[in-house]
């Protein structure tokens, strides 16, 4: 069945945003009567039926209503800046993967530097990768993006719960050791390329993060963080996805 997402301060209008309306009428050829969701990002769905159909104002009419909780304990990441493409592949399975909540840092070592409206832009970009992602794989609830930060600042925005740092050049903990029992929350910082810089490091650890061993292997920042989303997933949720 045909998703949609609907803002939850628009979702009592009983219209799909213009974006949504053209998808459906325009390019999966919906029309009145027709059957699909909605959904508002923070746990919300219903199943609806399309009315009024035209190319950019399509409304709908609620008949099923249902929440969906995310599940405990959260999972984030504080990410460092690398290339778009790349960062917004990670956004698409970071959302799929049941992220809590997404921050991007601009590390000294990041390749690609945002600031202002062009950070902006960016972010709303992934903030559309994420609402995509969750339209097709069925999440409920998106995750938090974040403004672009810098490393201290996100280090010290950090949840209580456990706080892991992935790190090239120093020996760290093995990552199911480190979440042993059910913290209140999970916060990974991803590196970029070059990894953190002593510096950053060391603000990392003045904010509680351990370092954590991902094995003999150097993955990619990307890849490293979906390698620990999808781990701790697995130990604290039973699977990944973020809901049970």
């Amino acid at each position: 069945m045909a998703r949609f997402f609907v803002p939850a301060d628009t979702w009592g209008s009983g219209l799909l945003p213009e974006s949504e309306a053209r998808h459906a009428s325009q390019v999966l050829r919906m029309g009145e009567g027709d059957k699909a969701v909605v959904f508002d990002g923070r746990g919300r769905a219903a199943e609806v039926e399309l009315q009024d159909v035209r190319k950019k104002n399509v409304g709908f009419r609620i008949f099923r209503e249902w929440r969906e909780e995310r599940a405990h304990p959260e999972i984030h990441l504080i990410v460092a800046l690398i290339k778009n493409e790349r960062f917004d592949w990670l956004v698409q399975k970071a959302t799929e993967l049941g992220a809590a909540s997404i921050r991007p840092v601009a590390a000294a070592r990041s390749v690609v530097k945002l600031e202002g409206k062009d950070a902006e832009k960016r972010r709303a970009k992934w903030e559309q990768a994420a609402i995509e992602a969750a339209k097709q794989c069925g999440h409920l609830v998106l995750p938090e993006i974040f403004p672009v930060s810098d490393p201290a600042a996100a280090f010290r925005s950090a949840h209580d719960g456990v706080k892991a740092i992935p790190a090239l050049h120093e020996g760290g903990r093995p990552l199911g050791e480190l979440l042993a029992g059910q913290p209140l929350a999970v916060s990974f910082a991803i590196g970029p390329e070059g990894d953190w810089t002593e510096a950053e490091m060391e603000s990392a650890r003045d904010c509680g993060f351990v370092a954590v061993d991902l094995g003999k292997h150097v993955l990619r920042s990307e890849t490293a963080a979906l390698h620990v989303l999808s781990a701790a997933a697995h130990q604290l949720h039973g699977g990944v996805g973020g809901m049970r």
